[in-house]
């Protein structure tokens, strides 16, 4: 063979290998280009479902939130049951959302971001049924309320009612006291003037000194320093009025300088007249048995102590009036 065959076989030898080379090459970018094209595909797929599943999120918080809004009312409890609810949704939907918009999030993690996006509405079905039942409690809780608001008004319209009965029995009530009052007072002046007219009068009031000598004769003074005692007398009346029996007749000697003369230890005493309710000093007193005629009657006061010259008044009284009057005097 000559030497230029030789050269050119070499040649196309080298060619051949150069050419196969060549392919290798062109078939491995053909390999690696197919490969990126999948890889990009699937990124593309794989950002495509995270914008589906971001915008899927915020349709359900959304729906979500509406949902809850509409469970408000004029509940103040409720109203904060639900604004804690909205919260605690908010910040998962947050994480969900962080979670999506990473650029991290491998086809697992999307796959659980579907779940929790799911669980949205498990969990708004959680929240409502624990709103129910706080809107069943208030139900009743409201019930009650009401109730006991009924039973307070029945309370206070009995309550009411006894006060205006309580009110219309002490105006009666006053009235019946002033009515008793009165006739208590027609009564006591009508008492007053039957013993008004039942009473004794007495007529012929006089009074003298007396002195009892050794002979044991008593004796008419007419001056006070030979005087004893002093003897006060009287008539009493005919009264048809007046009750038969015991009349009491109080005496009065009342001396020149207007004193009363009264000393316990001889029967001196206080009593109270009728009209006036005074209280007066007596010095005697004298307890007859009344026979509605004329009788004649005596005390003698006796003190055991000088009599001053003068004027001597006597008052008589029976049933609290002033029955009769006289006067005396001691030289």
């Amino acid at each position: 063979m000559s030497t230029n065959e030789e050269s050119m076989q070499k040649r196309v030898i080298g060619m051949g290998i150069i050419i196969a080379l060549l392919l290798g090459v062109i078939a491995f970018l053909l390999f690696n280009r197919s490969k990126q094209t999948n890889v990009i595909s699937q990124q593309s797929i794989e950002l495509d479902e995270a914008e589906m599943l971001q915008e899927d999120l915020q349709n359900q918080y959304e729906e979500v939130m509406n949902t809850l809004d509409e469970q408000k009312g004029e509940n103040e409890e409720l109203n904060a049951i639900v604004e804690t609810q909205k919260t605690e949704l908010e910040t998962k939907k947050n994480e969900i959302s962080r979670l999506i918009r990473s650029g991290k999030a491998t086809k697992n993690d999307l796959s659980n971001a579907r779940l929790e996006i799911d669980n949205f509405k498990t969990q708004l079905g959680r929240y409502l049924a624990e709103l129910d039942a706080v809107k069943a409690q208030n139900q009743v809780l409201t019930k009650e309320k009401m109730q006991l608001s009924e039973e307070k008004k029945v309370l206070q319209s009995n309550v009411e009612s006894e006060r205006m009965n309580v009110q219309n029995l002490s105006e009666e009530k006053a009235v019946l006291v002033g009515l008793k009052e009165n006739l208590e007072e027609k009564n006591s002046m009508l008492n007053q003037k039957v013993n008004y007219g039942s009473v004794v009068r007495v007529t012929n009031v006089t009074g003298e000194g007396l002195k009892t000598k050794n002979s044991g004769k008593t004796v008419q003074k007419s001056y006070a320093k030979n005087a004893e005692k002093i003897q006060v007398c009287f008539t009493t009346t005919e009264n048809e009025i007046a009750n038969l029996g015991n009349e009491t007749f109080y005496i009065r000697i009342i001396n020149p300088v207007g004193e009363t003369m009264a000393i316990e230890e001889l029967g001196s005493g206080t009593f109270t007249t009728t009209k006036t309710k005074e209280s007066i000093r007596f010095t005697q007193r004298a307890d007859i048995e009344y026979e509605a005629n004329q009788e004649n009657v005596c005390v003698v006061w006796e003190p055991n102590t000088q009599f001053a010259k003068g004027i001597y008044e006597v008052e008589v009284y029976n049933k609290g009036f002033l029955s009769g009057t006289g006067s005396f005097q001691l030289k």
